[in-house]
Parts: structure tokens; C-alpha cells; sequence
């Protein structure tokens, strides 16, 4: 709070019969006033969203998606490695986008949440995507986008970008769900600190998350890891409140199936509430002969602090990576 609203707001107490030391008026005040500065700071992130949506359908798959993104911006897209760097994600989808000039991409917005401080939130929702077909009719298909922001100066830019196709259109929604718009957000708790500090915490989060998939099974770790709400997504998303919808979601993973993963990339700001990890994953699948198949894959997971101060996850989804080269 700068020193002239604290000014303000201490004349005021004075002149209601208070006193300008009045604690509980300070921290109504306060509450007051970190309240309003996230109602505008997420409605800032909405409406880049928006303009970002408003660029594709103006600009076009390619220089719509990226014209809103940092210069180290990551992709996470089906059957390619992860992607970093912005020219490097115009230049990939690109190759996805052979006739771009007659594609049309249509974006609307599911949801988001945004930092206590204002400076790093999510956005999330659905995709749809019109091409010509070879015989002159048009070809529809549908998907997801997750985007990750970085609020630079007064201007959020995106730091990471997931996107999946689906064939069909998207599932309905979960009234009520917290992370979807006019929700009460991810309710992540604040522990201000350095970016470094919790980009570090969130990495080492997310490889005790995989340490304890490979001792356990998935479907044991994704519970143990999870907040009291989650918001797993691919082709669609769903929307599951209390741990138990959690467990029953990821249940089934067979002993001979080993998931480990490698967190590569996190972000953060300084109020330590939420962030974000993008990393690789080996799925491996030991069969009866005791040969191994192993199938390679990428993801991105959404985090929120809890009151415990330990980081949980709050939405994660994946896409299928090429096998490294020999």
C-alpha cells in the first residue's frame, strides 16, 4: 500500500472517532484494499485474454497465438517436444498451420485466476478451429487452451501456452467450480518471497510429485498432491472438488506401470500464492515377458499455495512428445 493511501486512510479513522493506530480498522482497511487491487488485476488478465483472442481471429493462427507472448514464452503442444522461444513457437506452428491465411481459430474464455500481487495468473478454454478440406468443404475441430501470464510493467504477456485438439465439442462445465469465471479462484495462500525462491520450491514440489509416483503409483500421488479442488485437462477439462473425487479420478494404475516425470521449467511472483511447472514425463510399461515400453509425453500443472505453506497442484494436463533421438 503506498504511503499516500495509508495517509488516507489513517485521516479517516481520525475523523470516524478512531484513532490512526486503530488495528482492526488497518485490517479491514487492508483486506479492503487487497481485495480491490486483485478484482482489478484479474479483470486486467481477462481482458488480455480477450485481446489476445481478438489478435488470432484478426492476425490468424500464427502471428495471432504468439503476438501475446513473452520472448522466452514456452509451447506445449501434442507430438512435439516442449518449445521455447517465440520465434521458434512461430516457426512451429507454422508447420502445424500449412494454410493459415483460410484457417479461422475461435477462443472462448472459461476461466482464470490471477496472484494476490497481481503479477502472474492462468486463463483457460475452449478452442475452435475451421480449415478448407481437400474437396472444398470445410473441416471443424475443437480443443483446449491453458495460458500462463506474466504481468510486465501494466501488461501481461503469456509465459506458457498448452493447447489440444479434440474431434468433438467440449463437456459441459461444473456450476460452482472455483477456477471458472465468477468463482472464488484457486485460493491460494501468500508467502511473499523472490521469484527464484519459489520457482526453486516449485521444482523441487513438483520432483517429490514424481518421486512419489514412481514409489507409489499415479493414482496414489496424484491425491496426495492435490488441493481440495482440480481441474485435470487434455481434450477437454473436468472439474473435481475434495480429495475423493481426485482419488476416484486418477484410480487404476496397474503395478507394472511406472510414471516419472521431470519438472524443466517453473514461474512464479513475488506473493508466492500460485505458479506453474512444465516438464517431461516417461511413462513406462513393463509386459509379461519383462520387455518395457516406455511412451513420452509433456505436461503443464497450475499450483496454488495452501495455509500449510506447501505447494498443491490445482489443474495439470498432457500431451504426447516424440521419443528422444538415440
Amino acid at each position: 500500500m503506498n504511503r499516500f493511501l495509508m495517509t488516507l486512510l489513517c485521516s479517516a479513522a481520525v475523523a470516524c472517532g478512531g484513532t490512526a493506530m486503530d488495528p482492526s480498522f488497518s485490517t479491514r482497511s487492508a483486506s479492503a484494499a487487497t481485495a480491490e487491487g486483485r478484482a482489478a488485476a484479474l479483470a486486467a488478465l481477462l481482458a488480455a485474454d480477450a485481446a489476445h483472442t481478438a489478435a488470432i481471429a484478426q492476425l490468424g493462427p500464427v502471428d495471432g497465438v504468439v503476438r501475446a507472448m513473452r520472448g522466452n514464452a514456452l509451447y506445449v503442444a501434442a507430438d512435439i517436444d516442449i518449445v521455447q522461444g517465440k520465434n521458434d513457437i512461430r516457426a512451429t506452428i507454422a508447420t502445424a498451420e500449412p494454410d493459415a491465411v483460410h484457417t479461422s481459430l475461435k477462443r472462448t474464455l472459461a476461466g482464470g485466476d490471477v496472484s494476490a500481487d497481481g503479477r502472474f495468473g492462468f486463463t483457460f478454454g475452449w478452442l475452435q478451429r475451421t480449415r478448407p478440406a481437400s474437396d472444398g468443404t470445410s473441416l471443424t475441430s475443437y480443443g483446449t487452451y491453458v495460458s500462463t501470464w506474466g504481468r510486465d510493467d501494466d501488461a501481461f504477456r503469456v509465459t506458457a501456452y498448452y493447447t489440444r485438439v479434440s474431434l468433438t465439442p467440449h463437456l459441459p462445465t461444473r456450476d460452482g467450480f472455483p477456477l471458472l469465471l465468477g468463482g472464488a479462484g484457486a485460493g491460494g495462500v501468500s508467502r511473499p518471497g523472490s521469484v527464484e525462491q519459489h520457482r526453486r520450491a516449485l521444482l523441487q514440489t513438483d520432483a517429490e510429485f514424481a518421486a512419489y509416483s514412481v514409489a507409489h503409483g499415479f493414482s496414489a500421488s496424484f491425491p496426495a498432491f492435490s488441493a481440495d479442488i482440480a481441474m485435470p485437462f487434455g481434450r477437454n477439462f473436468f472439474f473435481l472438488i475434495g480429495n475423493q473425487e481426485v482419488t476416484d479420478f486418477y484410480a487404476g494404475s496397474p503395478p507394472e506401470e511406472v510414471v516419472d516425470w521431470t519438472p524443466v521449467f517453473a514461474g512464479a511472483s513475488e506473493s508466492g500464492d500460485l505458479g506453474f511447472t512444465v516438464g517431461k514425463v516417461v511413462d513406462s510399461i513393463t509386459n509379461p515377458d519383462g520387455s518395457v515400453d516406455r511412451f513420452y509425453s509433456k505436461y503443464l500443472t497450475l499450483w496454488a499455495r495452501q495455509a500449510s505453506g506447501s505447494w498443491r497442484f490445482i489443474a495439470d494436463g498432457g500431451a504426447a512428445s516424440p521419443p528422444p533421438s538415440p
